[in-house]
């Protein structure tokens, strides 16, 4: 992907639409947000010198997403703290990418995962959750596919996305080979595999997945704004058919090993039950295997981005390389 070029193409396209989304015509510019969760869609910055956008493009097998995020952006701003929608872009205006939205910028923001004291505002996040895990208002508003199980949700947050990344990587061989051994990509299989059935066989996991979940509650999609404030971006994956489990996973993953985890572990209980809790746990497995596959697909997608080809990979191989022997020692090798 040519970033300058994606830049370029979308100040032409303010400038044309500058009325609509409230910029001044003759100041604009856009600026890459680079990602280094993936490079799925494709986010830019818009400003006038005076109000800031932010633009994020969906590649045609995300934009429905976009579009069921844009259908309840409304509710989602009023009762999770979700930014505003300004405006859709229902063409194409960088090649590849089909559909947009426009949200408001959201100034003076710190991600949760780089905040000082992130824990009063991990509190109010837990709360927030447990509110949306509920929600029957915003569930009946959400697209509703066949029954499935909590089992089901796992397998398309997670084996799914495993047994995608293994063809990426097994297709991208040559890019990994230095630090990623034959052996290696073989066990990745097998393991998907033996996590797989070992959520089939787990009862929690039988029962109806009805919670309304984030599916992407990581600490760079909570953003600290003033005295334990936050708000809450990246709504692509919303879900009416989830698991909470998912969404306490990821937002907790970085406490999970730390010496307060007991006391956070609590207050998933008190808001959420036990089988959450018991589902956590794989889902835990499963948010470290994802730090020795996943982050093996981004180095592999990187090489489309070259500005920022060489900062991607040298994070992805430095996180394989700690959560592999990790992983290990924590659940065997098989």
């Amino acid at each position: 992907m040519n970033v300058r070029l994606a830049e370029r193409m979308v100040e032409r396209w303010a400038s044309a639409n500058a009325d609509a989304i409230g910029l001044d015509p003759h100041h604009i510019q856009a600026s890459y947000i680079y990602n280094p969760g993936g490079f799925g869609n494709l986010s830019l910055r818009l400003s006038d010198g005076c109000t800031r956008l932010h633009v994020k493009l969906a590649p045609p097998d995300r934009c429905e997403r976009l579009q069921q995020w844009a259908g309840v952006s409304g509710y989602l701003a009023e009762h999770y703290a979700a930014p505003k929608l300004v405006h859709r872009i229902d063409r194409e205006i960088v090649e590849g990418y089909p559909y947009g939205l426009v949200f408001e910028y959201i100034e003076e923001a710190v991600p949760l995962a780089e905040a000082l004291n992130p824990e009063p505002v991990l509190t109010g996040v837990i709360e927030a959750a447990s509110k949306l895990h509920r929600d029957g208002i915003l569930r009946g508003m959400l697209p509703e596919a066949e029954a499935r199980t909590y089992a089901d949700a796992f397998e398309d947050e997670y084996i799914s996305r495993f047994t995608e990344d293994l063809e990426g990587i097994r297709g991208s061989r040559e890019l990994l080979r230095d630090f990623v051994s034959d052996e290696t990509i073989s066990w990745f299989g097998e393991e998907i595999e033996r996590l797989r059935e070992t959520v089939r066989q787990t009862p929690a996991f039988g029962l109806p997945a009805r919670d309304v979940v984030h599916n992407d509650l990581n600490g760079n999609n909570v953003l600290t704004c003033g005295n334990d404030g936050f708000r809450i971006i990246d709504w692509d994956d919303l879900s009416g058919q989830g698991d909470a489990a998912m969404d306490y996973s990821v937002l907790l993953w970085p406490l999970r090993h730390g010496p307060s985890w007991p006391i956070w572990r609590e207050k998933v209980l008190a808001a959420a039950g036990d089988a959450v809790a018991e589902r956590l746990e794989l889902y835990f497995r499963a948010k470290l295997l994802d730090d020795v596959i996943d982050v093996l697909a981004d180095y592999v997608e990187s090489e489309e981005v070259p500005e920022h080809r060489e900062e991607a990979q040298r994070k992805a191989k430095a996180v394989h390389l700690r959560s592999y022997p990790q992983y290990l020692a924590q659940y065997g090798a098989g």
